[in-house]
């Protein structure tokens, strides 16, 4: 089938931010847990992709300082997003793709309030983000509502992201996938867990997988798809 639906990650996506965030979560870690800065650092790319208070409990599970943390995180996130605006590059291709017949989605456990608000204005056809409230999230939950919305298959989207942890929700939600290789991941981080994984250096470089009649790079997974907190063992 054709690729009709283009779903996008947001955070090192789409937009430049996963540098900050990691600063911010790290300065916040050694703060209240005591863990090395460049550890911390580390630690937070490693578990990038999830609702960061998802990040703390596989991290530091059932300290007790988790939720204030994640709300300071998420505090400073709020006011720190007031300023992050859509590349012009980035917007360019996006009303290109939307030109050339194709739908644009962006599915990411940022809070969906911040990601609604930040897509607002921008060249999208739906824009999904985290409620913690009823688990909302990007994965199983999110391919279902896009299926249930737009009336296409998941063999007909493409999902986009920069973070292993994309891939495996790909993998889950048994959804054709691409990599951005942004900078905070190597192609070998994906590839240790995926070996047939297909990447992109620029997000330019998708048009080369639209002119496949099917961009599907897994077997579909036996793997439990429901779930929105994939790890790696």
């Amino acid at each position: 089938m054709d690729t009709k639906l283009l779903v996008f990650d947001l955070d090192g996506t789409l937009i430049d931010t996963m540098g900050d965030y990691a600063d911010k979560a790290a300065a916040l870690i050694f703060k209240h847990y005591g863990t090395p800065i460049s550890e911390a650092h580390r630690l937070y790319f490693e578990t990038s992709g999830l609702p960061f208070e998802q990040q703390l409990e596989q991290l530091f599970p059932k300290a007790t300082g988790n939720a204030e943390v994640a709300l300071r995180f998420e505090s400073w996130k709020d006011k720190y997003l007031l300023n992050v605006i859509l590349p012009t590059k980035t917007e360019q291709l996006l009303h290109h793709w939307q030109n050339a017949g194709f739908r644009i989605a962006i599915a990411s456990n940022n809070l969906e309030s911040y990601v609604k608000r930040l897509a607002n204005n921008w060249p999208v056809d739906a824009a999904l983000g985290y409620r913690a409230w009823d688990g909302f999230c990007k994965g199983e939950p999110h391919f279902q509502k896009l299926e249930n919305d737009f009336g296409w298959s998941r063999e007909q989207m493409l999902f986009i992201g920069d973070s292993p942890n994309d891939a495996r929700i790909a993998v889950r939600s048994n959804v054709p996938f691409l990599a951005l290789l942004s900078g905070e991941f190597i192609s070998a981080d994906f590839t240790k867990h995926y070996p047939d994984v297909r990447f992109i250096r620029q997000l330019s470089d998708i048009n080369d997988f639209l002119t496949l009649s099917k961009v599907n790079f897994y077997e579909k997974s036996s793997a439990d798809s429901r779930s929105c907190y994939p790890r790696f063992n």
